[in-house]
């Protein structure tokens, strides 16, 4: 999902001055230190849209450009003059940040300067500027990611409508939504008398419930419980490649199932999880295989022993291999999980009408 710029709402007959006003709307919910004031800005605005002012008198600023495609040198030439105007006009400004509503390409392929090339080196060169006249002052981009993560947030669910005239999928329009059915069913509904069944649960991924969170949790659980069990100190000597190797797909795949129930309506990477999911099994495997031979290898040596009367007791690693083939069966469950109805509605939560419309019934009918 992402923003439809062509749809954006024009102000006083502008989308460009549309744009102005809202990253104007949104840096006024940026979080300042207690005691800081707001002041948005009308043109002519000196190279700031509107500025943060600290209680210690610094400033941070925002200036926004309606640049729907990677700056032309014409459009380069008109950040220069706005930060040139900023620096001479708010001397105690330590933080400025551009706005524009797209993201910046880097695929960073030799000899070739892409947009977040041009970035840093007209960075460098406004931080020449900035030395200059003796300031501190830090650079930021906001793009399409940073206006829409903001735009998701329950305190901004009134702005997209307004901007965008879309609704979103909030955590609150479910809750109101579910408020009213109830509401409208009266006596008609009571909790102790409501059946479960398993088409429930295409409804806790749709509503983001407690219940998907929980089932979630579950499995965040039993995965890093028996990750932290197989990885024992006898264990590290012998596999602790194989061991690293699985850590390095296991710890993004945990971020991933942490993170679910913050995320609130930004969309669930169930793709990135089963992929994670598939790699650290394999990874499992390799360790479990890897700790076998270790154990072939510890019984030959104790026979060897046992014959010069200098026997040991040989490890085998039991207690790894069971923990190893139960951390298998958590990531194949949640290779499972994410194949289901229930997660490929909680994956589009924060989708328009329409399109969340069309991802229900692809999942209902998969």
């Amino acid at each position: 999902m992402s923003l439809n710029w062509q749809n954006l709402r024009p102000w006083n007959g502008s989308q460009n001055t549309a744009f102005e006003e809202l990253c104007r709307q949104l840096a006024r919910y940026e979080q300042a230190p207690p005691g800081s004031t707001f002041t948005p800005k009308g043109a002519p605005d000196a190279g700031v849209e509107c500025f943060w002012r600290l209680p210690n008198g610094d400033e941070w600023g925002w200036q926004a450009k309606f640049f729907r495609s990677t700056p032309g040198s014409s459009q380069w030439r008109q950040l220069d003059d706005s930060v040139r105007k900023a620096l001479e006009k708010h001397p105690r400004l330590t933080r400025y940040t551009i706005c524009l509503p797209i993201d910046r390409q880097d695929p960073r392929i030799d000899d070739q300067e892409w947009f977040m090339d041009k970035w840093e080196t007209r960075v460098k060169k406004w931080q020449g500027w900035v030395q200059e006249k003796g300031m501190s002052v830090h650079f930021d981009y906001w793009g399409q990611h940073e206006a829409w993560e903001r735009l998701t947030r329950e305190e901004h669910r009134g702005r997209h409508l307004f901007w965008f005239n879309e609704e979103l999928f909030s955590q609150q329009w479910f809750k109101n939504s579910v408020e009213e059915a109830v509401a409208n069913a009266g006596p008609r509904y009571s909790p102790e008398l409501n059946v479960e069944l398993p088409v429930a649960r295409l409804f806790d991924g749709l509503g983001r419930t407690s219940q998907l969170y929980t089932r979630v949790k579950v499995l965040y659980r039993e995965i890093r419980r028996a990750y932290t069990k197989a990885r024992s100190r006898k264990a590290e000597e012998p596999a602790r490649d194989k061991l690293d190797s699985l850590q390095e797909t296991l710890d993004p795949l945990l971020s991933i199932l942490e993170s679910i129930e913050q995320s609130e309506v930004y969309p669930v990477d169930w793709d990135r999880a089963v992929e994670l999911a598939s790699k650290s099994r394999e990874s499992s495997w390799q360790a479990i295989q890897t700790l076998k031979t270790a154990a072939e290898q510890e019984s030959k040596k104790a026979s060897r022993e046992e014959e010069d009367q200098t026997y040991g007791h040989p490890e085998d690693f039991r207690y790894e291999h069971y923990h190893l083939h139960d951390l298998m069966r958590g990531l194949e469950s949640i290779q499972d999980f994410a194949a289901s109805g229930e997660a490929r509605l909680a994956k589009c939560a924060s989708t328009s009408v329409g399109g969340r419309r069309r991802h229900w019934e692809n999942a209902l009918i998969l």
